[in-house]
């Protein structure tokens, strides 16, 4: 398998996690295969740390519209804001809610 082959079907892995991800059904499974997936590529020389994190960062801004640190720090947010009074919590517009 050249370089190429192997970035297009990590793509295609990644891809499928996030749109699950997205969809509210998160698939573990295939989350831990894509990882393991990545570190083998990396493993065999076909792929570098910093390649597969720019590939990562990549798909997650077309599935969800946003970067991964961005994501996490608005769930975190979230999350801190769920803790501390409910009523804020569902002040938050719906849409600013997704997961």
């Amino acid at each position: 398998m050249d370089k190429h082959a192997f970035l297009a079907e990590c793509q295609t892995r990644i891809r499928k996690v996030y749109e699950l991800t997205k969809a509210g059904k998160p698939d573990d499974i295939n989350k831990h295969r894509a990882e393991g997936f990545l570190h083998a590529g990396e493993f065999l020389g076909l792929v570098s740390r910093d390649e597969a994190t720019h590939l990562i960062e990549s798909v997650h801004q077309e599935v969800f519209g946003e970067s991964v640190s961005q994501r996490r720090e608005r769930k975190d947010r979230l999350n801190k804001l769920k803790e501390h009074s409910l009523d804020a919590f569902y002040d938050e517009p719906a849409i600013n809610r997704r997961p």
